[in-house]
């Protein structure tokens, strides 16, 4: 009986060892998703930055000084018009080793910060906004012609500001007669689109209707 008894004690522990190695497991699977996606995301912003870096050193002083102030205004105008507060987003440009080099400065309410790529400490999607802003800006200042292709963007901004990333793509689009297509599962990004297709998938086939 006393074998019977121990032999069921140490089942029950060895179960119990079993389910806590599974749940460490399925948490650091979790996090691990989670640092993946981080990744990704700084990845994405870092090359946005980039972006801008590599277009202000091909361009003359000239020319720089008119890129500075068109990506200040388009990224000042879709901060904004997302948060509907007083922002000003301003680029520094600075000389170093022969090269400029360019700082982000972004004030609202009379408080200057410092924008460091990838920037996660501001809340909202304040950094979704600004990356999805300079990727504009870019594209008119290069001279890229055609429709624009989105994926997902404002991914991270807060529902309550989702409506107003969706006005503010719609006046961009106005504004610079710039066709954009835009793949996205937020509802209020779909509204603005003046033809939005949806497409689900059933017993693995894809349906597609218009909306």
């Amino acid at each position: 009986m006393y074998r019977l008894m121990k032999a069921k004690a140490d089942m029950r522990q060895a179960s119990e060892r079993i389910a806590s190695r599974i749940g460490q497991r399925d948490l650091l699977l979790e996090q691990r998703t989670s640092a993946l996606e981080r990744k990704e995301k700084a990845e994405a912003e870092l090359a946005n930055y980039d972006l801008v870096q590599i277009l202000l050193q091909k361009t003359s002083d000239f020319a720089r000084q008119q890129a500075k102030s068109q990506i200040e205004e388009i990224v000042t105008s879709a901060l904004s018009v997302v948060f509907g507060k007083d922002y000003r987003f301003t680029v520094v440009i600075e000389v170093k080793a022969n090269q400029p080099v360019a700082e982000y400065w972004l004030e609202s309410e009379g408080v200057q910060t410092q924008l460091k790529p990838p920037d996660y400490d501001r809340g909202g999607g304040v950094a979704d906004v600004v990356s999805l802003a300079l990727r504009l800006a870019v594209g008119e200042l290069s001279g890229v012609r055609g429709p624009l292709f989105l994926d997902e963007v404002g991914k991270h901004v807060s529902q309550e500001y989702a409506p107003n990333v969706a006005f503010f793509l719609k006046e961009y689009s106005q504004k610079f007669n710039r066709q954009i297509v835009l793949i996205t599962h937020n509802a209020h990004l779909a509204e603005i689109g003046d033809v939005a297709v949806g497409v689900t998938q059933k017993a693995g086939k894809s349906h597609i209707q218009t909306l």
